[in-house]
């Protein structure tokens, strides 16, 4: 026994009491809120069992994981007891529960995040459907020994509380708290980073060969969702997958969303005793060892014999299964389902099953869940803490805005104009071009590469396609980018949503690199507004353009001006940029929504007695060369600022001034680029 004073990193002193082997934490704060006990364990900065002793050396991987603490008066929220979640401080500690305490377990887990999620119904929704089914799939498997993979970082809340990051929650999107999504930076038990979606089977499929190859023995298990399946790397995995036969485990979590109304209107699929009855039955190791045998009879018996007997058992399955779920079969996964999402009892007997087999392949569980299915308690705390749902509170006007009054104008003005959009979710200003060209507007999801060219064949089938795609999202289209657009000159106009930082949402969101690889294609035309004003005129100039792909992007968030007033787009001569101030010997050449800022600069240098020239560059390509020729010659410092990564604006602008000879004078070109990381 021993005691010490520690100060954490973020000025909170600690008091710790008893066995330091034991890594636990005593705070000297006596509000009965306030877990009087941290176990370092929790926040994945030790190994289980680690010493004291053996402590440093894994401070500095852990470290790096968890390195906020939350305020102190976000810890002191009101919420309902929750004894067995407070019990529960890893995976292993649900080893032992019954399938009653588990239930109860889900019950407190789904009252915890709609405390700390109330403020984001949307996300709290995806959370709250998958409490059970990430329940059983801890209870059952041992991670991190066995891989856990997700594609829908929204999913993973309730996974994150249980592997422990429960305290940190609350600090969730937020600087130096946790990610929205599995990050292996952040703990153990996150076996590989949530990217855009659709990347679990693939990567699980990796790890699963990598075990085959070294001779382990861990489980592999990825859970999808119906978003997900819109992509078709999900499918490309799953073919994969079949044609290697490793063992792997892929849960489809179907909440019955889906981007058609009609098959949301359909009757869901019912799963009664009978069916849960097969399920087990489907998923039992003898069933399967008796499915392999017949298997290996009907091929020795002839070929004739062999298919016809593998057509009588994708009939008969399918006439047990679902609509669609011969699907999977035929890529070569064993399908078992319908399980009800929200029983433990059926979950964990799958699970378990499924666990247990060895040398079976690849194994697709088809879960229903329900993105509603909340206990009475938290649907009343929902409600309290959000009256006005899905009403507008604000009347802040975004750029989203304007791109749709800009397109109603131009749709006006040209019958032949369609929107395709692509990506994880739709903007609500969206919704309203949805239902007033309801003929017109196509929202294809997660599938940016068919989105593209998809584009492309309107195009050439005499249309004017916008085709709107968030920047983040649409690095997974550049292939059909090069080759089904820009080689080929077709003329798709690309409106870039989100581009830049984008707050809370973190860096799998984040726009970064549009401007450069959307800039180095030969017939591409870029460019980007500084506000409101030019979003409106770049959109009538996408429309005139005919003969060319045409980009441009802007920054998610609110508009520069506050009167609302909407003046009709009048079309842009390409590749001219214009002066906006005019100073002396400093040049400020800004682009993009960059411009605000060197206005700023300029208003705040004023003062100080400083004129400096702010430009509006609005192209990247074509450069506006003479306007840069005339800052060159005009001033002694040329700074050029933007918000992307190296390679972009800034690089298209050196190389013209290096090859035109502007630097063998006396200007001095500097670059302010936002993402100092890239």
């Amino acid at each position: 026994m021993g005691s010490a004073v520690a100060q954490c990193p973020h000025g909170i002193t600690s008091h710790s009491t008893g066995n330091l082997g034991q890594n636990k934490l005593g705070y000297s704060s006596r509000c009965s809120k306030f877990p009087c006990q941290l176990d370092f364990a929790r926040f994945g900065l030790l190994h289980q069992g680690s010493s004291a002793a053996s402590s440093s050396d894994h401070s500095t991987e852990f470290g790096r994981r968890i390195n906020a603490v939350p305020d102190m008066d976000d810890m002191f929220w009101d919420k309902v007891p929750t004894p067995l979640l407070d019990m529960v401080e890893n995976p292993i500690h649900l080893k032992n529960l019954s399938v009653q305490e588990l239930k109860g377990l889900a019950s407190e887990i789904r009252s915890e995040l709609s405390c700390i999620m109330s403020e984001k119904p949307n996300s709290l929704k995806a959370s709250l459907a998958v409490v059970e089914l990430t329940i059983a799939i801890h209870h059952v498997f041992h991670a991190p020994v066995d891989k856990i993979l997700w594609d829908v970082g929204e999913q993973t809340y309730a996974h994150k509380i249980l592997t422990g990051r429960r305290a940190l929650m609350r600090m969730m999107r937020q600087k130096n708290g946790l990610s929205g999504f599995t990050s292996r930076f952040e703990s153990e038990y996150d076996s590989f980073g949530t990217g855009h979606g659709c990347n679990s089977v693939s990567a699980g499929l990796g790890m699963a060969i990598a075990r085959d190859i070294k001779g382990k023995r861990d489980r592999v298990v990825t859970v999808i969702s119906n978003a997900t399946t819109l992509a078709g790397q999900v499918y490309e995995a799953m073919s994969n997958a079949g044609y290697l036969d490793s063992n792997m485990i892929v849960i489809l979590n179907d909440s019955r969303r889906s981007l058609h109304p009609k098959i949301e209107q359909e009757p869901k699929t019912s799963i009664t005793a009978l069916s849960s009855t097969l399920i087990k039955i489907q998923s039992s190791k003898s069933f399967r060892k008796f499915r392999e045998a017949a298997k290996g009879i009907t091929k020795r018996i002839g070929r004739g014999m062999h298919e016809l007997a593998a057509k009588f058992d994708e009939y008969a399955r399918g006439m047990i299964g679902p609509q669609g779920s011969t699907l999977f079969e035929e890529l070569g996964l064993y399908y078992i389902g319908p399980v009800d999402g929200h029983n433990l009892e059926d979950l964990i007997c799958v699970l378990q099953q499924v666990s247990s087999l060895d040398s079976m392949g690849p194994v697709l569980i088809h879960v229903i869940t329900e993105d509603n299915h909340q206990d009475a308690e938290c649907n009343e705390k929902i409600e309290s803490d959000n009256p006005q749902e899905g009403m507008i509170t604000s009347s802040t006007r975004t750029y989203s805005d304007c791109l749709v009054d800009s397109l109603l104008m131009e749709a006006e003005k040209h019958k032949d104009i369609v929107l395709v959009h692509a990506g994880m979710e739709m903007e609500p200003s969206f919704q309203v071009l949805q239902e007033t060209f309801a003929d017109r507007f196509f929202d294809v999801g997660m599938a940016e590469q068919h989105a593209v060219t998809f584009s492309a064949g309107l195009s050439r089938g005499g249309l004017r396609p916008f085709c709107i795609i968030p920047s983040t999202f649409l690095q997974r289209a550049y292939d059909q980018v090069v080759h089904d657009v820009d080689r080929q000159k077709i003329p798709v106009r690309f409106v870039i949503t989100s581009a830049g930082l984008v707050g809370n949402s973190g860096p799998v969101y984040c726009g970064a690199f549009d401007v450069t690889f959307m800039s180095c294609l030969p017939n591409m035309i870029v460019m980007a507004p500084s506000d409101e004003d030019e979003l409106v005129d770049m959109v009538a100039t996408a429309a005139q353009i005919d003969d060319r792909p045409v980009c441009f992007r802007y920054p998610r968030g609110a508009i520069v001006r506050t009167d609302h007033f909407m003046h009709p787009g009048i079309p842009l001569e390409i590749g001219k940029g214009r002066v906006l101030v005019e100073g002396k010997e400093v040049a400020l050449l800004g682009y993009g929504a960059m411009v605000q800022n060197c206005l700023k600069a300029q208003a705040l240098l004023s003062r100080l007695g400083i004129e400096v020239t702010v430009a509006d560059a609005r192209f990247c390509k074509p450069l506006d060369t003479e306007l840069l020729t005339l800052l060159c010659e005009n001033h002694k410092f040329l700074i050029t600022v933007e918000e992307g990564s190296i390679g972009g604006f800034a690089s298209h602008v050196a190389q013209f001034i290096a090859l035109n000879g502007h630097l063998d004078g006396t200007v001095k070109v500097m670059n302010i680029r936002n993402f100092h990381f890239w």
